[in-house]
């Protein structure tokens, strides 16, 4: 290894040292996290670091695709990828350049240190470098002291909780209501996870909310619904609280909707197909129908035996039930949440396996349609198949329209496929999250989703799907997935 001499690059550390040491001050003196050391490797007058120390010490997942001698780096939604020989790297959808080669060496990877951690400072990732001398390097894994954004509605107002890693004081924190109902509240030495943020599921009266980053503090910006009197501000270890005080009695109804809207206590269950519909025709003429109702009637049984919900199946033997009649079940039942559950074939293609999730959107790619079509034909075993209207763009459209829930759809497709994809770990393949026009959807008013659970035309996986113990597997998964999606959305409403 080769000591540093040209005069450029001292320069250049020099410059890095002052402005780590004054960034390292403000991350130990917010307690935030501990710290991690890499050591350092000069190819060529550059400081490198070891790529498997570096993933191995923040315990992210490292994966080689060796026909593309690519490697990818997953740290938590983000993913970075580059390429032994070049100097650009990709975070996400974001191309950047590291300035020197990523270098393939003694059988490890090396990327160029300070060029790296900048990028990943640019990205906004939580990795940032504390000090360093001639042969090592120390960063912080985490630099946020601002973690999570909880809501709460009480009798006098609304609750915001705001999780810390540190122990704020008052003279530190302030806020302010403008004329246009945000809130505004500014955390002196404040450092935020706006990506946690970013994703939590707002309640009333919460519309709304943005995150702002400075070097001297942090500011969450958060837009009401409704006229707030007064703020009040208690610490309590860990947790900011900042009580909202409203007008009762004009939000008091607002609250209990909302309440009413959003605690899940009616779960619509439908068993694709039935009767003299037998859906998709798998590997020894397994049918679709005889597959579905059985991992309904499972899931219907976790569902009340560990939550103690109301489950409202449409169908609970082999009987044909329109599509029409389905969703028309769950509105009358109230439900909370619509899961229909139907298998998958491709008889052109009998290698093709897995798992995947659909919402009811256009369907984008030639499969998805190919799907909606086959998971619509029954509409022509009905008695009065005229009631539906074509099956195209516009009707789509007008069916998304309608629905109010498609964010909540989203959030709840991501968890079964999530849920699914741990419990059949190599025995099937995650397709991920899709969209398609289904009519068994439309009208659903609650948060809905159809479940490919696989391919009966895959000779391996239609034997899975007949098996009880595989069928309990699926059920216990997406039963788990309502469990995630139940505590996400039932959490801000608990009064306390």
């Amino acid at each position: 290894m080769l000591k540093i001499t040209k005069l450029v690059t001292l320069l250049f550390m020099f410059v890095l040292i002052y402005n780590s040491i004054i960034f390292a001050e403000s991350i130990l003196s917010n307690n935030t996290s501990q710290t991690i050391k890499l050591d350092l490797y000069f190819f060529n007058n550059t400081a490198y670091v070891d790529v498997y120390e570096f993933t191995n010490s923040h315990d992210f997942y490292i994966k080689h695709y060796e026909t593309k001698d690519k490697f990818e780096i997953t740290i938590k939604n983000s993913k970075i990828y580059f390429s032994p020989s070049t100097s650009f790297c990709k975070i996400n959808n974001q191309i950047y350049n590291l300035t020197y080669p990523v270098l393939q060496k003694n059988n490890s990877i090396y990327i160029p240190a300070f060029e790296f951690y900048e990028i990943l400072k640019s990205a906004n990732l939580a990795l940032r470098i504390i000090e360093f001398n001639k042969s090592s390097l120390y960063v912080s894994p985490n630099i946020f002291n601002i973690s999570d954004l909880l809501i709460s509605n009480r009798k006098n107002g609304t609750l915001l909780i705001l999780k810390t890693e540190k122990q704020f004081t008052k003279k530190e924190i302030s806020s302010s209501i403008s004329s246009s109902k945000w809130l505004n509240i500014t955390l002196l030495n404040g450092m935020i996870d706006s990506v946690q943020i970013s994703n939590i599921a707002v309640r009333f009266p919460v519309k709304k909310v943005r995150t702002i980053q400075s070097k001297e503090s942090a500011q969450l910006s958060i837009l009401l619904d409704s006229d707030i009197e007064d703020v009040d501000i208690d610490i309590q270890n860990q947790e900011i609280h900042f009580l909202l005080r409203n007008a009762i009695i004009e939000n008091a109804q607002k609250i209990t909707e909302m309440k009413q809207k959003w605690f899940i206590d009616t779960i619509i269950l439908d068993a694709g197909h039935g009767g003299k519909d037998p859906g998709a025709l798998g590997y020894n003429n397994l049918q679709e129908k005889d597959v579905t109702l059985p991992i309904a009637l499972k899931l219907g049984q976790l569902i009340k035996d560990n939550l103690g919900l109301k489950v409202v199946y449409t169908r609970t033997t082999d009987v044909f039930v329109p599509l029409w009649k389905r969703t028309k079940i769950a509105n009358e039942s109230k439900g909370k949440l619509f899961i229909s559950i139907h298998a998958n074939a491709a008889q052109s293609s009998p290698h093709t396996r897995g798992f995947e999730t659909y919402l009811l959107r256009p369907g984008k790619t030639g499969q998805a349609i190919d799907v909606a079509k086959r998971e619509n034909a029954v509409i022509e075993l009905e008695q009065m198949p005229q009631n539906y209207k074509d099956i195209n763009e516009h009707f789509i459209i007008a069916a998304m329209a309608q629905n109010s829930f498609m964010k909540e759809s989203e959030d709840f497709a991501a968890l079964i496929q999530k849920n699914m994809s741990k419990n059949l770990n190599t025995s099937s393949k995650n397709r991920g999250v899709k969209q398609a026009g289904f009519h068994v959807l439309v009208g659903a008013s609650m948060p809905n989703v159809l479940i490919e659970i696989g391919f009966l035309t895959n000779k391996n996986e239609a034997k899975n799907l007949a098996k009880k113990s595989y069928q309990n597997k699926i059920a216990d998964a997406i039963y788990k997935a309502i469990v995630d999606f139940k505590v996400k959305y039932e959490k801000p409403l608990i009064n306390e």
